[in-house]
């Protein structure tokens, strides 16, 4: 038995599709609302990120400033060895060839420094005179 197969040609370019407004409308909504779910979700994340940022920022001046404060001890460290005296006389009398004076090499004075420093003459301008460009000195303490 032979089977006989027709196959119909459609045309159906002469049709044109009906829009539906409801179903465009709900389709914007949907996207919009994604849309806008998007956006929160950016937000949270870009929150987040920002948190563990700032985390890694402040791990990171911790650090610094551990460093730096081990750094100044270090230093104190050294300025105190610097400034013993012990280092100074060694200093001095190895490197310098200085020795300690004698009994009678030593001069007591009567009179101790002075504490304060010395008067120091400024300028200042005086609104008194004629001419504002004249300026008269003045003993500041």
């Amino acid at each position: 038995m032979t089977e006989i197969y027709i196959v119909r040609q459609i045309d159906n370019t002469r049709l044109t599709k009906e829009v539906d407004y409801r179903r465009t409308k709900e389709c914007l909504w949907l996207m919009s609302l994604g849309f806008f779910c998007l956006l929160i979700f950016l937000f949270l994340a870009w929150q987040q990120f920002e948190v563990i940022r700032d985390g890694y920022e402040g791990e990171v001046l911790k650090k610094e400033a551990t460093q730096l404060s081990e750094e100044n001890h270090q230093l104190i460290l050294e300025r105190a060895s610097l400034r013993s005296p012990q280092r100074i006389d060694l200093i001095a009398k190895k490197k310098l060839g200085l020795i300690a004076p004698a009994h009678d090499q030593i001069v007591v004075l009567s009179t101790p420094f002075p504490t304060e420093p010395p008067a120091t003459l400024v300028a200042r301008s005086d609104k008194t005179t004629s001419e504002p460009g004249l300026a008269k000195l003045a003993v500041v303490r």
